[in-house]
Parts: structure tokens; C-alpha cells; sequence
């Protein structure tokens, strides 16, 4: 095997192999350069949001059409409701979810680790590196077919930024259509059936995945210490003691849930084990808690998040060592090393200086409700005051006690805000909606809205739009009027980002 290509490349072209015929996606950082290749070279769709992706994938399974989604790691926390039950309820041709994790939070309000969601939704899931992953996507569709349900496949944004080694000519199997005889059972009989047959399925193949394997002159020694590792940390590992002249035994996992806990046990008999993952101790937490054999995070060999190299070289030279408290300094947006303000020529200034007025003069304490859009870069500076989600802002300021902001863009709107939008409406919330509308999603790379226009209408009747021409001032006013009225009230400016120009 051969070097080849990046790793977004090379998923591109396993995609093409597997016959893939229906991929959905959602822009977000780190796969946003991999949805926009397979939609030029595959077809592939932007949908709004992740719950719809998984459910077009279902359908297609269903149909006989083997499927992709492809998501960032919070996407996942929107689909996990179809993907949950899919597992039990069965799937018809391969469905593979690509999660794009981001462990330094490089673009992402968390470092989740889509490791969980196995655990979680009891489906299998790969995390595998540059080495590996362009036969873990063809593994994804055996496994998925094999086992009639999801897998996903995590990959993290310096995996995807590397060059990625050529797996050789696969194959696959037809796929089978789907099973109606799922129907026969009950619910509770399905998750019965599930793990009568499906998950001790799944269990094995995992034992057996050749994705799971010493590399060559890495899996011999007869020290007291060895190391487990999973995705991209593994190469790494591999750096490191190429570099350091460590010889020790080391297993990297790319088939990491359910946890090959044989294999694993073989691997380290009776010696004490670093595990290398990112970015949760979610493998070091299956294999023990507070014993001293088992040496990661929680153990204080290694810190939260991503990892360097000399992270990892650290813990390896403190193995002997049970604990170790590390000198952590928790990351400002000072001492980040850069910023990430509101663009210069945003057109949407004068709105945020507009709340900032009213908010500054305001008998109350105004609470001012962000969104994970452009918004979120004025909490700083001290508009928005809080922010959790996309599609969040409107639920959080309709909680508040007094008639509160929602700042919100129009990709935030359409993406998971309309339910918080009409629930305020049906329950006669106070509660003020400024709908930032450019009909792009300007944070992920300018991928086209819809008009929020006329569905904002169709769910409320107090409904103001502002366009390029009116200042801040009358936009202020106009706040002002909103917030002195009862009720949901909504406010949509509309204005061109002038990064993206060309939308609608």
C-alpha cells in the first residue's frame, strides 16, 4: 500500500466503490470540505438539518439504496432520536454516518466525542487513521448490512488534512432489502431480538475486524507497559516512538465500539496500559476506573481535548507513575492567539449596536439569547449573553421572566428553531425574535437558505422585515416598540453578507 491523496479524497473515492446512492449532509466544520467534494463529484445534497439527513438515509436503506450522512459532531445530537431506534427497528441496504469531531473546539461550541453515541444507540462505530480509512468505509457497509443498522464512522479534522494510505480493490455484497418481519415484534421484543442476535453479532465482528491490529514492529515486547490507542492519536503514537526510539507494545483500535475487550485482553495480559484517544476517556473508561493499571486521562497522564506529541511523549515517560497532576491553564480568548470577531463590513452592525443601545437603557436586566451563528461572535463584547445550540436562541430567551432577544439567523431558523417559534406563538410567550436573514449559512461557507420570510408569517402575526436601507437607529426603535408589546414578536433583516454576495 501506498500513500495517496488526502483523506477527504480518499473517502470520496471508497464512497464511488460502495456504490453509494444517496448522501445528505449538513455543513459544519470539520467536514464541510468533504460534503462540498461529494456533492460535486456524487451528487450529494445539503439538507437542514441533521435529524432529516439520517431519516432521507433511512428512507433510501429502506428502498434498497445503500446511504451516506455526514455530519459534524453535534450534528449527531439532532439525529440521535431516528438513529436510536434504528438499530432495533433494522435497516434495509448499508448506512454509513460520517462525524466529523473537533477535539481543540477549532470551530465548534464543544469537544464532544461521537464515540459515545455507540454506547449510546448500541451501534457499531469506527474511528479509524489515515492508514485505515479508506477500508473502514467499506467495513462501515459490511458491518451495516451484516447487521442490519447505522455505523458510524468518526473521523477528526487533522485525520481528514491527511495524506491517506490506498487500501486495495474491495467488493461488496448486494444489498439485502429491507426485513418486514421486524414487525412481528414488540418493541421490547425488538431490543430482546436485538441483543439475542444482532449485538453479539456486532461484538464479534468486532473481536475479529482486521482494523484492529499491531502495525509491524509495534506489537512485540516483553516490558511491563504497553499502549492502547484509537483514530488519528495512533498515528501519533506511532510518531512518537519512531522519533524517541521507545519500543513498546502498541495496539491501535480503529473498530472501537463495541470494544474488542478479547482482543484487548490478550494484547495486555497482566501490564499496565496508556490509552491514547481523543477526545474523552471513552476506551479508558470501559477498560477500568481506578485501578492503576489503566493510565489515561482520569489518571492525569494526558489532557482533555486534542493531542500533541508532546502530550503524549509525557505520559509515556510517566507510566511508572499512578498519578500525575497535570498544570493545566484553562484557554482564554486572549491567550488563544487569535479572534474571531464580526466582520468589519458585517451588515448586520448596526442591529447588534441597536440591541447593545437598547439593552445599555433598558429598567430591566435584558437578557440578550444567541445563537451558533455570526451572532455568537458579539458575546465578547457583551450583546449576546448566552448561546447553546443552533436553533437554540429562540426556546432560551422565551424562558426568560421578562419579554427577552433571541438573535437568530435565518440557517439557525430553519435548522431547529421553527419548533420554539411556534410553541412560543401557541403558548403566548413574550418574547422577541430578531431574525438575521442573508440566505446563507455564513459560518460554514455560504451554503443557501430559504426565504425565512414567509414561514415566519405563517407562524406568527406580529411580523416587522427591515430592509438594507433603514439605519440603527430605526432599527432601535423599532426594537424598543417590539419589546413594549405582548406576545411573540419578530423583527427580519433582511441584508447581503458581503463574504458571500451571491445568494438569493
Amino acid at each position: 500500500m501506498t500513500e495517496t491523496n488526502s483523506c477527504i479524497d480518499k473517502i470520496a473515492s471508497a464512497v464511488h466503490e460502495c456504490d453509494v446512492r444517496s448522501i445528505t449532509c449538513v455543513p459544519g466544520y470539520p467536514v464541510t470540505e468533504l460534503a462540498e467534494l461529494l456533492i460535486t463529484e456524487a451528487d450529494a445534497k445539503w439538507c437542514l438539518n441533521e435529524k432529516v439527513a439520517l431519516e432521507i438515509a433511512l428512507g433510501a436503506s429502506a428502498s434498497g439504496s445503500r446511504s451516506m450522512v455526514i455530519v459534524k459532531h453535534v450534528g449527531m445530537n439532532l439525529l440521535s432520536d431516528p438513529l436510536i431506534t434504528a438499530s432495533t427497528h433494522r435497516i434495509g441496504a448499508g448506512i454509513v454516518i460520517i462525524a466529523g469531531d473537533d477535539p481543540m473546539a477549532v470551530a465548534s461550541q464543544n469537544e464532544q466525542d461521537s464515540r459515545y453515541w455507540g454506547l449510546i444507540a448500541e451501534v457499531p462505530v469506527l474511528d479509524p487513521n489515515p492508514t485505515n480509512l479508506h477500508d473502514a468505509i467499506f467495513e462501515a457497509y459490511r458491518i451495516s448490512e451484516t447487521a442490519s443498522t447505522p455505523v458510524i464512522v468518526r473521523v477528526t479534522d487533522r485525520a481528514l488534512r491527511s495524506g491517506c494510505v490506498e487500501g486495495g480493490a474491495q467488493t461488496l455484497a448486494l444489498p439485502e432489502p429491507f426485513d418486514r418481519a421486524i414487525w412481528e415484534y414488540s418493541m421490547h421484543g425488538r431490543h430482546q431480538l436485538f441483543h439475542m442476535d444482532t449485538y453479539p453479532l456486532i461484538e464479534d465482528m468486532s473481536e475479529r475486524s482486521h482494523l484492529n491490529h499491531c502495525p509491524e514492529g509495534e506489537g512485540s515486547g516483553d516490558g511491563q507497559m504497553c499502549i492502547i490507542s484509537s483514530g488519528y492519536a495512533s498515528m501519533i503514537v506511532t510518531a512518537v516512538m519512531r522519533q524517541n526510539g521507545i519500543e513498546m507494545p502498541h495496539i491501535p483500535l480503529s473498530f472501537v465500539s463495541p470494544l474488542p475487550v478479547k482482543r484487548i485482553a490478550e494484547f495486555t495480559c497482566d501490564r499496565r496500559v496508556l490509552v491514547v484517544e481523543e477526545t474523552e476517556p471513552v476506551i479508558e473508561g470501559q477498560l477500568g476506573t481506578g485501578t492503576c493499571n489503566v493510565l489515561g486521562r482520569r489518571s492525569g497522564h494526558l489532557p482533555y481535548g486534542g493531542l500533541t506529541e508532546g502530550d503524549i511523549l509525557f505520559a509515556i515517560e510517566n507510566m511508572d507513575k499512578n498519578e500525575i497532576a497535570l498544570d493545566i491553564i484553562p484557554e482564554t480568548l486572549k491567550n488563544r492567539g487569535y479572534s474571531r470577531d464580526i466582520c468589519d463590513d458585517c451588515p448586520f452592525i448596526p442591529v447588534y449596536e441597536a440591541v447593545r443601545s437598547v439593552k445599555k437603557s433598558s429598567d430591566i436586566k435584558l437578557m440578550i439569547a444567541g445563537d451558533m451563528g455570526c451572532s455568537i461572535r458579539t458575546a465578547p463584547t457583551g450583546i449576546v449573553d448566552v448561546a447553546y445550540a443552533l436553533g437554540g436562541a429562540i426556546g432560551v430567551a422565551s424562558g426568560m421572566p421578562a419579554k427577552s432577544i433571541a438573535i437568530i439567523g435565518d440557517f439557525g431558523l430553519v435548522h431547529s428553531g421553527l419548533q420554539a417559534l411556534i410553541d412560543a406563538e401557541f403558548n403566548h410567550r413574550d418574547v422577541l425574535v430578531i431574525v438575521l436573514a442573508n440566505r446563507v449559512s455564513a459560518m460554514t461557507g455560504g451554503q443557501k437558505v430559504p426565504d425565512p420570510e414567509r414561514i415566519v408569517r405563517a407562524c406568527c402575526s406580529d411580523v416587522a422585515v427591515v430592509d438594507e436601507s433603514a439605519g440603527r437607529q430605526a432599527i432601535e426603535q423599532l426594537i424598543r416598540q417590539k419589546l413594549a408589546a405582548r406576545g411573540v414578536s419578530v423583527i427580519v433583516v433582511r441584508r447581503e453578507c458581503r463574504k458571500y454576495p451571491d445568494a438569493p
